[in-house]
């Protein structure tokens, strides 16, 4: 099994939109899947896979899961070399988080492959 970074994020509308908002930020396309029991969005390029969708994992030790609705999961694809492998995934993960942050919208939490916590954004809260 690969690495993933994944990035929770809190956002109170439903999932098409945050998915409309990514799309925008991001400059990508997500494409709806479905298994018959989970329905996810998915971007997928020749070495970058990102996921989209709700999650149900319970919080661990100082990870709070449950105060982020909804996961991006990020891994690299095709890339035999494994620390090759873990640069673009390293890469790609900052990046979205960064362009996440600057927005100022999002509660945001990085984790590295569902064990350790990474960074964590709140926005300012204007009055």
């Amino acid at each position: 099994m690969s690495r993933t970074l994944d990035i929770f994020l809190d956002f109170p509308q439903e999932i098409e939109q945050l998915v409309k908002e990514l799309e925008f930020i991001l400059a990508i396309k997500l494409e709806l899947f479905s298994d018959g029991t989970d329905n996810w969005y998915e971007f997928r390029n020749s070495t970058i896979s990102l996921t989209l969708g709700k999650h149900d994992f319970e919080n661990d030790r100082d990870i709070k899961f449950e105060q982020y609705p909804y996961n991006l999961s990020i891994r690299a694809l095709n890339i035999s070399n494994e620390l090759e492998r873990q640069k673009w995934c390293d890469d790609f993960a900052s990046y979205v988080f960064q362009k996440l942050k600057a927005t100022e919208r999002y509660r945001l939490m990085l984790v590295d492959d569902l064990q350790v916590q990474l960074e964590e954004f709140a926005p300012v809260v204007k009055v």
